[in-house]
């Protein structure tokens, strides 16, 4: 509204100039239609370049992550540096499982903050949202028409993962693929097995040391649990001396 009352101050303002025969009548009626389109303008810049009439409003949207690279043994969160200081990152990643193309965050650090987060939970991306919105439908009637309601202002996402993933750039990832590739899987195998054994008779030894009556099938479970959390730690513990390689 307030550009049409500007477009009508400025016509009755020229009207008023050169239709209105009597000077004091004219005179008095161009001051007043010149300040309704002084007034009208300066609103108009106050709207544009100090927000007036509005205010800052935050949403929060939660969503799943997932890893962005097809890995069975660790999910990756990644990222890019950006800039000639290489502080600045933009973080790859998925928020659904049959998600075909990754998502990337804003790259200006203006518009976006990024953050990683470590948590026992699900991993997830939390983000802020910061718009300009009007305060009142008074001031969306009069400065609607100027398209600043719903502005971005700026975004904060915050990406919490737990101990399943890691963090690293998009050229670590490719070292990590070509370090796994390279892995001789026959020692691997061999050392895999060695751990379990050891682990299954540490644990083993233990638990008889503290209940000696332990009947043949308790052992056989104990040793089958032992076993399927050692493999799982082995693996574990391989992928990090890989992360921990790639890193370099």
């Amino acid at each position: 509204m307030i550009v049409f009352s500007l477009i009508i101050c400025a016509i009755l303002l020229f009207v008023s100039m050169i239709s209105i025969d009597k000077a004091f009548l004219r005179s008095t009626l161009s001051i007043i239609f010149a300040l309704g389109l002084i007034v009208s303008m300066i609103f108009m810049i106050e709207n544009d370049r100090h927000h007036l009439g509005m205010r800052k409003v935050e949403s929060v949207k939660t969503s799943k992550l997932v890893s962005a690279a097809s890995s069975k043994q660790i999910n990756l969160l990644l990222y890019q540096t950006v800039g000639t200081s290489g502080k600045e990152k933009v973080y790859i990643y998925k928020t659904k499982t049959n998600q075909k193309k990754v998502t990337t965050t804003n790259p200006d650090p203006a518009k976006t903050q990024n953050k990683v987060k470590n948590t026992t939970g699900t991993a997830k991306l939390v983000t802020k949202t910061l718009r300009w919105e009007y305060k009142n439908s008074f001031y969306k009637f009069w400065f609607g028409i100027s398209g600043n309601g719903h502005k971005f202002i700026r975004s904060y996402n915050t990406f919490k993962i737990n101990d399943n993933w890691a963090v690293l750039s998009t050229q670590q990832a490719k070292k990590l693929q070509k370090l796994a590739k390279s892995e001789n899987q026959t020692k691997l195998q061999a050392k895999a097995k060695a751990y379990v054994e050891e682990q299954v008779k540490e644990k083993l030894t233990s638990a008889m040391t503290k209940n000696p009556t332990m009947s043949t099938q308790e052992q056989g479970a104990l040793t089958a649990k032992v076993s399927l959390q050692a493999q799982k730690d082995f693996k574990k513990q391989m992928m990090q001396e890989l992360i921990n390689e790639a890193k370099k």
